[in-house]
């Protein structure tokens, strides 16, 4: 059995991003998603240990740059021990694949068994209400995850931020209809629908 690289994170906005820079970081191949429960999800890929070891600093740097709360754990085994294998259920074409083997013959069939994983991630992402909140969050991250995942996940992030710390990300937009005083006395619906009134005008 190959490398095992495990990220884990609150949230699965977060595993998206993680799996996406994992697997475009290096040739690595994305084993499968977990949900732990409490609203932790974990990351798994295997490949050559330099490979894994690239992806999960990948991994945890695109985790970070979200939040660095949205972190919960980051793991590297070099030699796993073959029992380890049961534990692992990668999906490929025509069910169970081992891990550990990557076909040289068949790239395409592996590109669209990574791509599944990550559309299954992304599809949780897209039904969950409430995707990996952080304590803050600025106006260059909130810009990437609109561009991304679109206005209404944006917002969903905003809206889990304390009121406090929302006003500090309004502060950050001059193009705003209010500023000043206006921002620190308005309450949460304001700076929200604020917000969405400024990425809506941007994108017509």
């Amino acid at each position: 059995m190959k490398a095992l690289g495990l990220i884990e994170t609150k949230g699965t906005l977060a595993a998206v991003e993680a799996a996406d820079a994992m697997v475009k970081a290096a040739d690595v191949t994305l084993v499968e998603k977990t949900r732990v429960g409490g609203g932790l999800v974990t990351i798994t890929v295997t490949g050559d240990v330099a490979a894994v070891q690239a992806a999960v600093d990948a991994g945890t740097a695109a985790v970070e740059r979200i939040a660095a709360s949205s972190l919960a754990a980051k793991l590297v085994i070099p030699r796993p021990h073959e029992e380890l294998e049961i534990l692992f259920t990668p999906k490929g074409p025509g069910g169970k694949t081992d891990p550990g083997v990557r076909d040289e013959e068949e790239p395409e069939a592996e590109d669209a068994a990574v791509g599944d994983a990550v559309e299954e991630v992304v599809k949780e992402v897209e039904e969950s209400p409430h995707p990996a909140l952080p304590e803050k969050l600025d106006r260059q991250t909130l810009d990437s995850i609109i561009e991304k995942y679109g206005i209404a996940e944006g917002m969903a992030m905003a809206d889990g931020l304390k009121v406090t710390a929302l006003r500090t990300l309004a502060r950050e937009y001059g193009e705003l209809k209010i500023s000043g005083r206006e921002v620190s006395k308005a309450n949460k619906q304001l700076l929200l629908e604020e917000l969405k009134s400024y990425y809506e005008a941007r994108n017509d």
